[in-house]
């Protein structure tokens, strides 16, 4: 009968494909196609999929599937019909639990059309998407398209923080809340059920849709295919009658929505026509209008007409001025952002015969205001645009910022492309100029880290040359009078001075010096901005106060560069500390404690395990940052000196700093000169002290001794070992028992009895234990009453007495002290000179007289 038969039976682990067809000559007799899938074992298909050669692995595919179809007819007039089945389906990341679907479709004017689509469980990389129903009743040429989507996802965090910023400011999408009825879709149509769309839940195996789901998408839409010249079937027009997206959860947003749209799509004999009449959309808060949207896709030559073109668009579009003071304050919570400024847009695009554009977006009036604490500024905001036009090949960039706060900012960059056709690409040359004038830089406080002020003028000019993605500066960058403070910090830069001249694609400092304290500091070098930015870098300094706190003060001298690039910061050179004094007994700013746990509020009311989970599910992948090549020498001079914790002394020494293997490194040794030491209730002096680094400089060997001064005997404390491993020792000269080492350096003689001079040793002992690192009870009295010395001990005659005694050390060599008995009726004054260290003259006055000159000799 002149008709071709093809058939297909294939059969591979235990999944079954047929299909039959009959195709006819030309003439009255209509083609026919059957196709019918069982694979209830899609997972042995897998190795199918891999690629021979390839390391990669082949997808996962897993799940069951059957399906039939069948296709009558030639185009433009074809029938089809059929059905699928589906379950735990999974192709690679993707996975759907359920599918179930149904079609009757025709291309004819007045045949039936109608098909159902159910989809559950639908989940991509491990991020469930939901649930999606939709259905398509009707005719060809007139039927109604409706499709709902359930998913347990949100937008980013910033797309909902600028849909509840506009609501904030007054421009609310209508839809934010709406319901389906409202919309303008019977519940029964927009929910698309199994039941309503024709596939009962028996029937298919799938539960109806729970609407439990925490974010939304519907659309609706109707229209039909139409007759172009006579051409039957070769387009398509109708309307959106709404395309809506929000959340479900309160608060309810509403980040897209558009309703009755109308156009037209036409893919008959010539290229594919889209035109869409004016209309309205709001997206993001914002409202998008336009009166003109065609494309028209290119024609190869081969059509009816005969000519090839390129493909066309046109369009014309504005967006309503939107306030940005309540966006701004949404993604930045803690900036101050407030104020009337709102910002508009223009875009006008058409592509043939050459590409024309204007795209506007400025500003549409009011102002910007940052509100810290009693602190409020007003930009002053006068013009802020932003532009872009083209014609003939040529577009224009243009920039304009004014504010009597910011300063002026403008530019202006024109790319030539090769053809009035074309889109500029990175290798488009371009041409432009710069300008940019900051009268003072002190009105940028809200700009900067809180507690940080600027102060000095700053101006640029220059041409811009190069290429779109690599554009070259010539001109100047200049500054006067600058400076930055913070006094929390003892920071007090001034007199900055500033001359940078652009030259291409290089960035050369003429000149930059600044002032801190008495000593001046000076920086230069150059930078490349091409396509693989670096900078070389020189600083000088010459007694620079870096800090200047009371109890932090820092003035330095340095010669040193620095190498920055992509991959690698290179800092070389030598600083050296003229003076200066880190003193940390005074406590830093309130801190939270080591058990305090600050637990954040769930986003949208998700509990603290889901938000676990969902942190858990999606690791963060750790940044790599630049190679460190340090080789820094650091020299502590000969007036550093440093107090806390118990001492008081001055640093010497140097360390060489370097950076093996990306891990900081140390050599060399730090030692503690004309110092002291607090420990067991005493003021000790540092005989020595050496921390010498090797390698890692967490863990520095240490080589310390601390004496007892102004005894007859030499008694004190010694450390060595690391400092995650340190050794600590009493010694004495001529060595003793640990009990008169301990009693000489807490008492001050050596332990006679085990009466009141150890009930003594016991009591300050005690107060060093309780006083840990910081100052005893007893030095802090001492301290308030401007004394060295106040101790309880007990009388040494026959008669026990309780004696109490205070004094001062004047000198080295002079002491004032007195001392009475809580029996006695007068006490007596005692004043010591030391001759020597074994040699001392004593003079008592009081309920005593008497002038004593002691000299010690010992022998082992």
């Amino acid at each position: 009968d002149g008709r071709a038969r093809p058939t297909l039976d294939l059969t591979i682990a235990g999944n079954h494909v047929s299909g039959q067809g009959q195709v006819a000559a030309k003439g009255s007799v209509r083609d026919e196609w059957r196709l019918a899938i069982d694979a209830p074992a899609l997972a042995a298909l897998a190795p199918l999929w891999a690629q021979p050669g390839r390391a990669t692995k082949a997808p996962a595919l897993a799940g069951s599937l059957t399906a039939k179809a069948r296709v009558d007819g030639r185009w433009p007039e074809l029938t089809s019909e059929g059905e699928l089945h589906a379950s735990g389906l999974r192709y690679d990341t993707v996975t759907v639990a359920r599918a179930e679907g149904k079609w009757q479709l025709a291309s004819a004017g007045d045949a039936k059309v109608d098909a159902t689509l159910a989809i559950d469980g639908v989940a991509s990389a491990g991020r469930t998407i939901g649930t999606v129903r939709g259905r398509l009743s009707g005719t060809a040429r007139a039927h109604r398209a409706e499709l709902r989507i359930e998913s347990q996802a949100l937008p980013p965090e910033w797309v909902d923080g600028l849909v509840a910023a506009a609501a904030a400011s007054g421009v609310s999408l209508a839809a934010s809340g709406v319901s389906s009825a409202a919309s303008g879709i019977s519940p029964a149509a927009s929910s698309v059920t199994p039941g309503a769309s024709g596939i009962s839940p028996a029937a298919s195996g799938v539960a109806p849709a729970a609407t439990t789901g925490r974010s939304e998408v519907l659309l609706s839409a109707e229209g039909g295919l139409v007759d172009v010249n006579g051409q039957r079937a070769a387009g398509w027009r109708g309307r959106l009658i709404e395309l809506v997206a929000h959340s479900l959860e309160a608060p309810r947003r509403t980040w897209l929505q558009a309703r009755d749209v109308r156009g037209s799509a036409i893919w008959g004999a010539g290229p594919l026509r889209i035109d869409v009449e004016p209309g309205r959309a709001e997206a993001l808060g914002a409202t998008l209008r336009w009166s003109r949207v065609a494309y028209q896709g290119a024609a190869d030559g081969r059509g009816a007409a005969g000519k090839a073109s390129a493909a066309r668009l046109d369009l014309q579009a504005t967006i309503d001025p939107l306030p940005v003071a309540p966006i701004l304050a949404r993604l930045q919570p803690g900036f101050g952002w407030a104020g009337d400024l709102a910002v508009g847009a223009r875009i006008e695009v058409h592509s043939t015969p050459a590409i024309t554009a204007s795209i506007v977006v400025e500003r549409a009036g009011g102002d910007l205001v940052v509100q810290q604490d009693f602190d409020k500024q007003s930009l002053g905001l006068s013009d802020l645009r932003f532009g872009i036009a083209a014609e003939g090949g040529v577009w224009h960039f243009t920039v304009a910022l004014a504010g009597s706060t910011l300063g002026v900012a403008s530019g202006a960059v024109t790319a030539r492309t090769s053809s009035p056709t074309a889109w500029p690409d990175a290798a488009t040359p371009i041409e432009g100029v710069l300008e940019l004038q900051v009268a003072d830089l002190g009105t940028w406080g809200a700009w900067v880290p809180a507690g940080w002020r600027l102060g000095g003028k700053l101006h640029a000019s220059a041409s811009i040359g190069g290429r779109l993605g690599a554009p070259e500066y010539t001109g100047r960058l200049e500054g006067s009078g600058l400076s930055a403070r913070n006094f929390l910090q003892g920071v007090n830069v001034t007199d900055g001075e500033l001359a940078i001249a652009l030259e291409g694609e290089t960035a050369r400092i003429e000149r930059f010096t600044a002032r801190g304290g008495k000593g001046t500091a000076k920086l230069a070098g150059e930078a490349q901005l091409g396509a693989k930015p670096s900078a070389n870098l020189k600083l000088v300094a010459d007694a620079f106060q870096l800090l200047g706190r009371v109890d932090r003060r820092i003035v330095a001298s340095a010669n040193a560069t620095m190498r920055l690039d992509a991959e690698t910061i290179g800092l070389q050179g030598k600083f050296k500390v003229d003076e200066g004094l880190i003193d940390f007994t005074r406590a830093d700013a309130p801190t939270l404690g080591d058990d305090v746990e600050v637990v954040r509020r769930p986003r949208n009311g998700a509990s603290p395990a889901a938000e676990t989970k969902a942190l858990v599910a999606t690791p963060v992948e750790p940044q790599v940052g630049r190679k460190v090549d340090l080789d820094l020498r650091i020299d502590m001079g000969e007036k550093l000196r440093i107090r806390g914790r118990g001492l008081d002394a001055t640093l010497r020494g140097e360390l060489h700093l370097t950076s093996p293997n990306g891990r900081l490194a140390a050599e060399g040794s730090i030692r503690a000169v004309d110092g002291t030491y607090q420990a067991y209730g005493q003021k000790l002096a540092i005989n020595r002290a050496v921390i010498t680094f090797v390698g890692p400089i967490n863990n520095p060997r240490l080589d310390i001794e601390a004496t007892r001064p102004d005894l007859d005997v030499r008694v004190g404390v010694v450390v060595a070992g690391t400092v995650l491993n340190p050794r600590i020792r009493l010694f004495s000269q001529p060595d003793m028992s640990d009990v008169d080492k301990l009693s000489w350096l807490v008492l001050g003689k050596a332990s006679t009895s085990a009466g009141g001079t150890e009930s003594a040793l016991l009591q300050r002992a005690a107060l060093a234990l309780l006083s840990g690192e910081g100052p005893s009870t007893t030095d802090k009295v001492t301290k308030a009453l401007g004394l060295d010395e106040f101790s309880v001990r007990s009388g040494e005659g026959g008669v026990k007495d309780t004696i109490v005694s205070v004094g001062k050390q004047i000198s080295k060599r002079w002491y004032v002290g007195y001392e009475r008995g809580l029996n006695s009726t007068t006490g007596s004054w005692q004043l010591i000179y030391r001759i020597a260290q074994r040699f001392t003259v004593k003079a008592q006055a009081g309920g005593d007289t008497a002038v004593d000159v002691n000299w010690t000799l010992r022998w082992k």
